[in-house]
C-alpha cells in the first residue's frame, strides 16, 4: 500500500449523507454518520491505495491498529521467592512433564 490518495468531500446532502471522491483513482463513497455510521462504496477506484481525507478538524484515514508493547524478559521476571507462587511451584514439582507424553497406554 505505497500510494496515498487524498479524498475530497464532494457534496453533503440535506439528509446529512456525504459523498467523498478521490480525484487520483476515481474512488467514490457515501458516508452517513448518524444515527448509525454507514459507508457505501459507489466506485471502487484503487483498492490498494491508502485513502485519507479531512473535513474541518475531522481527519479520515486508514485505521492503524495500536499495538501494545509486550514485556521483555527483564520486565517479566518472576521470582521463585514470591509466596503467591508457592502452590504453583509445588504442583509443578509434582507433575512429571517430561514423562507426561511418554507413557504407554
Amino acid at each position: 500500500m505505497d500510494q496515498k490518495h487524498e479524498m475530497i468531500l464532494e457534496s453533503t446532502h440535506s439528509s446529512g449523507a456525504e459523498e467523498w471522491y478521490c480525484p487520483t483513482c476515481g474512488r467514490r463513497f457515501q458516508i452517513i454518520w448518524e444515527p448509525k455510521f454507514r459507508k457505501t462504496v459507489l466506485e471502487v477506484g484503487d483498492e490498494y491505495a491508502s485513502h485519507s481525507g479531512a473535513k474541518s478538524e475531522l481527519q479520515m484515514g486508514p485505521v492503524k491498529p495500536k499495538y501494545k508493547k509486550l514485556p521483555g524478559p527483564e520486565e517479566n521476571s518472576i521470582s521463585n521467592d514470591d509466596s503467591t507462587l508457592a502452590p504453583w511451584i509445588e504442583w509443578l514439582d509434582k507433575v512429571e512433564f517430561e514423562n507426561l507424553w511418554n507413557e504407554e497406554g
